[in-house]
């Protein structure tokens, strides 16, 4: 290397998230010791080598535990500070995605950020992470008004412009209707380099890559896997940095920023144009539970600024909009929304633990403004922006998504004073880390209330197997609304669907008529059906109607399957993990030990019911396996339906609380 050459400037940063429901997850304390004991080495290490200088992004939930639980490290962090070694990034404080969250609460999740490495450590950030680098042009001026001057974005975002990598160097300076942001491009990944060199090669690559005078480069750690040989890796490569001082000097973010002019203007596209699997819309796409998911939370943020922007005389109601705000803020943590080796989308507890935030904000909002009272309201709109109307019923014990389009099928069923989604169950599909042939995909959206026209034979393994042999062309079939009736406490959808059974030589036609009705004041659901054959002969086929309850955060052996409205009646295999045909029956429960309540299914002719878990095989905190999301319910009758002779039935479905348990 020519040592006439000014220093190689190195902005060295470090980013870690601890995943949002960490604290409640059954291997707590072990997730904990790890995650925390990295980040707590790691600035250890920092106080020894005192001419090293870093960047870092800690989560707020990785901010507030550390400072609660180890309050010698906010000590630490304080001195690092103090000696200008350390810099700190804000964010959004619940790690949003933040072009997926309403503009509303974009400053407020940067400004909460703020306020916590405030107090926490009295300093006051310039910079701020982009979770998951998750950029779009408009959040530069929601950077600005925010008070951020820089922050930083993976190098392929400047080359989607054009911009050769010897032209990437210092910063570059982005705007938004006039409010200015400064982008430094991350030209290495340090976790790359871990795996790829040692430390002494690392720095070696690092020396050769920089052929500019006063070039620099920002080289950042996303902190996955927290090992030990890291810490140790990153000690030696510590020493030789400070070994070579004469050739490579670290530099923070907002040292470079205020010492050195931007190479100029640029604008950067959103990822999408780059890397579309990457986008956050491609997840939407890609699982209509993260979509129903990211739907819900913006219906929530509308309540909850709608009821901001109100003027209430009372103290109390405004601080139950203040809890509320923040329970959506913390609804609105990205790793939930996304399939990651975390759990992501997958993870049942996390969707649980997401749902219950939005839940509980609802249910202060409504609570504000109905003052405990016993209402009914229903609304239709395009509520999954999918192009068709959905029906949505609220009373102060329940909210339900009803999906014309869907068969009538209900898309959330909120069981409002447990905060819980009781339709909370992923479908199955294909992932690149599947390699075994032999496992089971969904066809259709686990929901609700699926109705099925199938051929007669049906058995276990079928079931279990997904093997259904559908008699009409489409499986969710879309119905009209005939009639939606709303008045004082009760409510009454009345959807139709005409349909031919095309597997039949003849071709019959059928006409089912489906009414779900509900009222305030209890946590009851009807649904009555009314199938009535068109055709000039006998239809001879089973006709199921499909649950998909997931009322636990995954397999709990104290939570059971039962019959006759009495838990010692357990049914012959009872756990929610297993499967079992029940024949002639007209009633099944399921008690839920986490959430301490009963859900009733029962009907007014008996059937046969198949019961069998959904399970995928995805990642759980870090770990590939096998992950209950729920179970399917599948009463089913035998009909032999003669010529314009209606066939009746009625299920109800009853949620009650376990008052003495709770």
């Amino acid at each position: 290397m020519d040592k006439t050459k000014e220093k190689l400037n190195l902005i060295l940063g470090f980013h870690y998230q601890l995943p949002s429901d960490i604290q409640k997850a059954s291997n707590e304390n072990n997730l904990i010791k790890e995650n925390c004991n990295f980040v707590i080495e790691l600035t250890d290490l920092l106080k020894t080598f005192q001419n090293i200088k870093s960047s870092f992004h800690l989560s707020g939930n990785l901010i507030s535990y550390l400072d609660k639980k180890h309050s010698d490290f906010s000590g630490k962090i304080r001195e690092l500070l103090d000696r200008n070694q350390l810099e700190l990034l804000s964010g959004g404080i619940y790690e949003p995605i933040l072009p997926f969250i309403p503009k509303e609460d974009r400053q407020t999740q940067i400004s909460l950020m703020n306020r916590l490495i405030n107090h926490t450590y009295g300093y006051i950030p310039s910079g701020a992470w982009i979770t998951q680098y998750s950029w779009e042009p408009s959040m530069a001026l929601d950077l600005a008004k925010s008070r951020i001057q820089y922050t930083c974005l993976p190098k392929e975002y400047f080359k989607g412009v054009g911009l050769e990598e010897r032209e990437l160097s210092g910063y570059f300076i982005t705007e938004d209707e006039g409010r200015k942001i400064a982008i430094f491009p991350i030209l290495k990944n340090l976790n790359d380099l871990m795996q790829q060199y040692s430390p002494e090669e690392a720095i070696n690559h690092l020396s050769e890559g920089s052929s500019n005078d006063k070039s620099v480069i920002v080289l950042v750690y996303e902190i996955v896997n927290p090992e030990q040989s890291k810490i140790l890796w990153l000690k030696n490569f510590f020493e030789l940095l400070n070994s070579k001082g004469d050739l490579i000097e670290t530099k923070l973010f907002n040292n470079y920023y205020q010492n050195n002019k931007p190479k100029g203007r640029i604008y950067l596209p959103a990822k999408q144009e780059i890397q579309p699997q990457a986008k956050w819309s491609h997840y939407l796409l890609k699982y209509n539970e993260a979509n129903l998911l990211h739907k819900k939370m913006l219906r929530v943020s509308k309540k909850v600024n709608s009821a901001k922007e109100g003027k209430s005389r009372f103290k109390v109601i405004k601080e139950m909009i203040n809890q509320a705000y923040d329970l959506l803020l913390m609804g609105q943590c990205n790793d939930t929304y996304w399939d990651t080796i975390l759990g992501g989308i997958y993870s049942p507890r996390k969707r649980h633990n997401t749902y219950s935030n939005l839940i509980k904000a609802e249910n202060l909002i409504d609570s504000a403004s109905r003052q405990n009272s016993r209402w009914i309201q229903v609304s239709e709109i395009d509520y999954d922006c999918d192009g068709n109307d959905e029906i949505i019923i609220e009373t102060e014990t329940q909210n339900i998504y009803i999906s014309p389009t869907l068969g009538g099928a209900i898309l959330e069923h909120d069981f409002r004073p447990n905060n819980i989604n009781i339709t909370n169950t992923i479908s199955r599909r294909e992932e690149e880390y599947h390699s075994n042939g032999e496992l089971i995909y969904d066809k259709y959206s686990k929901l609700n209330a699926i109705d099925h026209f199938l051929s007669t034979g049906l058995d276990l393994d079928k079931c279990i197997s997904n093997q259904f042999s559908h008699l009409t062309k489409k499986i969710l079939n879309p119905y009209n609304v005939e009639k939606i009736k709303a008045k004082e406490e009760t409510c009454k959808i009345a959807l139709e669907l005409k349909t031919h059974l095309t597997e039949f030589a003849n071709n019959p036609e059928i006409e089912l008529k489906k009414q779900i009705s509900t009222r305030s004041g209890d946590s009851s659901l009807t649904i009555d059906y009314t199938l009535t054959n068109k055709s000039s002969d006998n239809i001879d086929f089973l006709f199921a109607v499909e649950f998909n309850l997931n009322i636990t955060n995954g397999v709990d052996e104290n939570s059971y399957f039962y019959l006759n409205n009495d838990k010692i009646n357990k049914t012959p295999n009872p756990n929610l993990d297993s499967s079992e045909l029940l024949k002639e029956i007209d009633q099944i429960s399921v008690y839920s030990n986490p959430y301490k309540l009963d859900l009733v299914l029962s009907w007014n002719k008996s059937c046969n019911l198949f019961r069998y878990p959904i399970e995928t095989l995805s990642y759980n905190y870090g770990k590939l396996g096998k992950v209950y999301q729920g179970s399917t319910i599948l009463p089913t009758w035998h009909l032999v339906l003669e010529p314009n002779v209606p066939w009746e039935l009625s299920i109800k479905q009853d949620i009650s609380l376990n008052a003495d348990e709770l």
